[in-house]
Formats: C-alpha cells, structure tokens, sequence
C-alpha cells in the first residue's frame, strides 16, 4: 500500500472542504471538562501575618475573594460542567460524521455539514458504545496494575510500619513490565477503536461487529496497520512541535505581562494564544481522521485508484471485501450462433442456350473465277 499516497490524498480532501475543519475541531477533544475542583477547606481564610511581599498579599486576595463568593464558584463549576457534557455529546457526534463527509468525498459525492451531523448523531450510540467497550476494561485493567504495583508500599505504611527495600525493587519492576504491557495494549486498543468506528459508520455493523472487523483488519493486515500508525506518530510530533513553539511565544509574553503587573495584558495574550491554536487545531483533526478514512478504504478494497485503469489489474467486486480477496467470477458468455442464410433469389427466365456450330457442314470455298 501506497502510504504517503494515502496521507496526500487526505491532505487534499481536508484543504478542499474547509467544512472538515469544524467537525475537527470538535472530533479533536477541544471538549475538555474543565471545572477545577474547588473548594477551600475551613470555614475561614486565614492570612499570613507576613502581607509585606506582594505574592503574598495576592494570595490573600485570592482567599478572601474565594471565601466571599462560594455561590459564585459553584455556580461556575456547574456550568462548565454542563458545557463539558455538551461538548463530549458533540465530540462523538462529530468523529462519526467526520468519517462520514470524508466518505462522501471520496465517493465524489456532496460534502454537506447537515449531512455529516446527521450521519454522527445517527451512529452515536454504536460510536460512543464502541469506545465504552475497549477503553472502559483497560481503565480497570490499569488501576488494578497500579493497584498490585503500590501494594507492597502502602501495606506497610498501613500497617505502621516501613516498607523494605525489596518492596521498592519490586514496584519498580511491576511499573517496567506493567508499563510496557499496558502501553503496548493502550495502543492497539487505540488502533482498534479507530478502525472499528469506520467499519460502524460507513458498514452499518453492531458495536460487536465492527471490533471484530477491526481486529480481523490488525491481524490480516498488521504491517499496513502498523506503518500508517507510525507515520501518523510522525505526524502527530512534528504537529507537536509546532504548535509548542508557538504556544511559547505567546506563554513568554503572558508570563512577561504577569511580571510586569499587566494582568489585563497577560488575559488578553492568553486569549489570544487560545484563538490562535484553535484553527490548527481543527485542521489536525479533520486531517488525522481524513487519513484513517482513506487508510481504511483502501484497505477494504473501497478506493478505486488509478492503478485500476492500467492492464491486468482486477479491482475486487464485491463492497467490503478485503483488497487481496480474489475477485468473483464473472458469468460464462451465451455461445455464439451463427446469422441464419440469406433467402435464395427467385430464378429468372430461361435462358436460350448458344447454337451450337461445331457440328454444321463449313461454307464451300468460293469458285476460282471471283478471286481477284
């Protein structure tokens, strides 16, 4: 498979329809849930008695503000709350129709925004079920490692007693080899979830199914899978590095605005870095879905490309089928039957046939005398 082919491809269709980015955008988790954790402990804010240093009348400040409007915050948190929820709500809407539009892109087909909510909201339930199925087992698979790694050194400190050195020995080497087990399953869990919710969308299979389908892809093709999840690392870092030098010239004007007391300034900067990582943002995330979409196309046999239209290539027949499944037979040809004669043309008249002058007795030579 033609790697680089795939990643130009979803290049082009992401510049193309520039409605790909708002569904990036959503699809890219800017939905985050937010709300810190509140809440001071004590019925009081007690201030130091050293007020002399401005960091510390500043946190006073802080704590008398925060005592004093207790409503203010809850009602914040409530808020983002709910802006979360509604976010996530959007986010897997958005990741299946993504799927969707680039689908219809790639069909030569219109690339409508209605259309693409409708296909995401359509496919909630499987997509969301399809991440409920994969990630909440590794989740408790996860803490249970951590749990069995920090046993033997919070046993002891239960207990009231020391933990000893080959407890610590032991931790260690449980965080190596559970790190490594959990990270190598972290992974593939990932790759799965992403094919599987292309398979649901764009098939129309159960939650069940489409894993299965997604494995059967890892497992029957495991060396396309694993070089488009490595270029897509690539991509993901140098995305990564770009967007951290950016993000840190505007983190050094911010933090230059803090020292300086211009806190408005420093507000200001940090919407403005906010903004400007948004557009970036959306673009990275319509292209990365782009890419899996077209990844996964042409590894179940959808992508009709051009190689199709050179001699002696058979594109596969039936929809769905794997790229290296054997076309089907096409049916046997009606013998061939030959044009019935043409009707013989009506005999003429007959024909006299010529005297015949071999048989009569020859003309007399003429007599001397008339002989000149």
């Amino acid at each position: 498979m033609d790697h680089i082919g795939v990643l130009k491809r979803a290049w082009k269709v992401t510049w193309r329809y520039r409605i790909l980015w708002l569904f990036g955008l959503f699809a890219g988790g800017t939905g985050g849930g937010g709300g810190g954790g509140g809440g001071g402990g004590g019925s009081s804010w007690t201030p130091s008695p050293d007020s002399d240093w401005l960091p510390t009348r500043e946190i006073e400040r802080v704590g008398w503000w925060l005592q004093d409007n207790i409503a203010l915050i809850v009602a914040l948190i409530a808020f983002f709350a709910v802006l979360g929820l509604g976010m996530f709500i959007l986010s897997i809407a958005a990741k299946g129709g993504l799927v969707f539009l680039v689908n219809e892109a790639e069909e030569e087909r219109p690339v409508r925004g209605m259309d693409g909510w409708a296909a995401g909201f359509r496919a909630w339930f499987k997509v969301f079920g399809i991440g409920f199925v994969l990630f909440v087992p590794y989740m408790m698979l996860l803490f249970a490692v951590l749990v069995a790694t920090l046993a033997p050194i919070i046993r002891p400190f239960i207990s009231g007693g020391q933990p000893g050195l080959e407890a610590f020995v032991g931790m260690c080497g449980g965080l190596a080899l559970g790190g490594l087990v959990l990270l190598l399953l972290g992974i593939l869990i990932g790759v799965l979830d992403t094919l599987a919710v292309r398979h649901e969308v764009l098939d129309g299979r159960g939650v069940f199914a489409s894993i299965g389908a997604a494995w059967t892809d890892v497992r029957t093709r495991f060396k396309d899978v694993f070089v488009m999840w490595l270029l897509m690392i690539a991509v993901g870092l140098a995305f990564g590095v770009v967007i951290g030098v950016a993000a840190a010239i505007f983190g050094f004007g911010i933090v230059a605005a803090i020292l300086a007391e211009e806190f408005v300034v420093a507000g200001v900067v940090g919407f403005a870095l906010f903004i400007f990582l948004l557009l970036p943002t959306a673009i990275y995330g319509a292209f990365t879905s782009a890419v899996w979409t077209v990844f996964f196309r042409r590894l179940t046999g959808r992508e009709v490309i051009e190689a199709a239209l050179s001699p002696g290539y058979t594109p596969p027949l039936v929809p769905g089928a794997p790229a290296d499944t054997p076309p089907a037979p096409s049916p046997p040809a009606a013998p061939y039957a030959p044009a019935p004669p043409a009707a013989p043309y009506p005999p003429g008249p007959p024909v006299a046939p010529p005297p015949d002058t071999s048989a009569s007795p020859s003309a007399p030579p003429p007599p001397p005398e008339e002989r000149e």
